[in-house]
């Protein structure tokens, strides 16, 4: 809806003459800037194309009215325009450190950068070694610290080509096309975005990480200028800290710290084994508290606390393999996290007297808010009332009682 005027509070979309503010695009995010008049305070917050001719500005009136017609100045915010340039500069050197690195076929598929970040999409069958990361941090680096020109020129299009600028794949441009080039034969690509006028104003980049984002395709993140020194000083203040704990030196912390794995990897060993050890030595005493009903061998007992899940299962079969052939039930209820996890284990004599696991849970589970069920020779679930236990192994053992007669 085309509208005649705008007042404070209002969020509308202004299209001026011309611009100096950069509509979203390569990549690039858009400038963040202001609009000012007699009596008049705009916030832009984006501003973008239609169908590459028209430029329009998401603003917030902050104060006054704007008119249409109206004579206004438009400027862009230079902190935000700044980090923007190195950004975009920072991309463009990536791109060149990726090719030099791993050749090529390392061809651009996507990018986005905005202040004091980047990414940058790449066609590379595989992940990237941490040498291969490396070298490339490093050629960036290198190119910034050798302090290249930036230049940019517009030229028709076969003539970039023939230079060698880089395009981006599936991109259409026109006859006419603008050059970013960084260190001569270094960096060389169409681009319509803003950059830097030295390599060495994008100040240090610090590659994030590199990922896959789709079949053939490989992304690296990257901090730029001061976003790139306030990482790595949380990464100096988190090695120090980590020196400090360790007490030794920073040199020598990932030695360390792969010690103390090694050494918790043999300390959870040894505590499997003697968990193993304890299970075992419990079946044997559960077995030796199997109480006769009728013809049947019965277990009911509520397991030490924090046994559940894997362990209590095989705590159950075991008891079950030491009650022999004859008829035997066996129910172990433990504790865990307040949870109540069951096992209910059948020998197959129990089962060819019609005992089966799976329908005693009915008997015992609602005392401790439990559910479950199984096969005949095993079922287990889990409760939710810890204090249900006792009345639940009551249950259980009045159920038995019925059913052995």
């Amino acid at each position: 809806e085309r509208l005649h005027a705008a007042s404070a509070g209002q969020q509308v979309e202004l299209i001026l003459d011309r611009s100096p503010l950069y509509a979203e695009s390569g990549g690039q995010i858009a400038d963040i800037g202001s609009i000012t008049g007699p009596g008049l305070r705009i916030k832009v917050d984006d501003v973008q194309k239609i169908a590459k001719q028209l430029w329009t500005h998401k603003v917030t009136v902050l104060e006054g009215q704007v008119v249409e017609g109206d004579a206004v100045l438009v400027q862009v915010d230079p902190e935000w325009r700044k980090g923007a340039t190195q950004g975009h500069s920072g991309t463009h050197l990536v791109h060149a450190a990726l090719r030099e690195v791993l050749g090529p076929n390392a061809v651009q598929a996507g990018s986005l950068n905005k202040p004091g970040y980047l990414r940058f999409d790449f066609s590379w069958p595989g992940a990237l070694s941490e040498q291969q990361k490396q070298d490339i941090e490093g050629v960036t680096n290198e190119a910034v610290a050798a302090n290249y020109p930036v230049n940019t020129f517009v030229t028709d299009l076969d003539k970039a080509k023939k230079m060698g600028a880089m395009a981006l794949f599936g991109e259409n441009y026109g006859d006419e096309v603008r050059v970013v080039e960084i260190g001569g034969p270094f960096s060389m690509e169409l681009c319509g975005g803003t950059h830097v006028q030295h390599s060495s104003h994008v100040g240090t980049v610090t590659l994030l990480g590199e990922q896959s984002v789709g079949s053939g395709i490989r992304r690296v993140e990257a901090y730029v200028g001061l976003d790139s020194y306030r990482h790595l000083a949380k990464e100096r203040a988190l090695l120090a800290g980590l020196s400090s704990t360790l007490k030794v030196p920073s040199e020598e912390v990932p030695g360390r710290v792969e010690a103390l794995l090694d050494r918790l990897k043999a300390a959870e060993k040894e505590l499997e084994k003697t968990r193993a050890a304890n299970v075992a030595a419990a079946a044997g005493t559960y077995a030796g508290k199997a109480q006769r009903v009728g013809d049947v061998l019965v277990v009911a007992e509520a397991a030490p606390e924090g046994v559940a899940g894997n362990d209590l299962r095989t705590l159950a079969s075991d008891v079950r393999g030491r009650l022999g052939t004859e008829p035997a039930v066996v129910l172990l209820l433990g504790n865990a996290g307040g949870k109540v996890p069951f096992v209910v284990a059948t020998t197959k004599a129990a089962q060819e007297k019609g005992i089966k696991a799976g329908d005693l849970v009915a008997s015992f589970g609602p005392a401790i808010g439990g559910r479950g069920g199984g096969k005949p020779d095993m079922a287990q679930g889990a409760g939710s009332d810890p204090a249900g236990i006792p009345a639940a192994l009551d249950a259980f053992r009045a159920r038995l009682s019925e059913l052995a007669g």
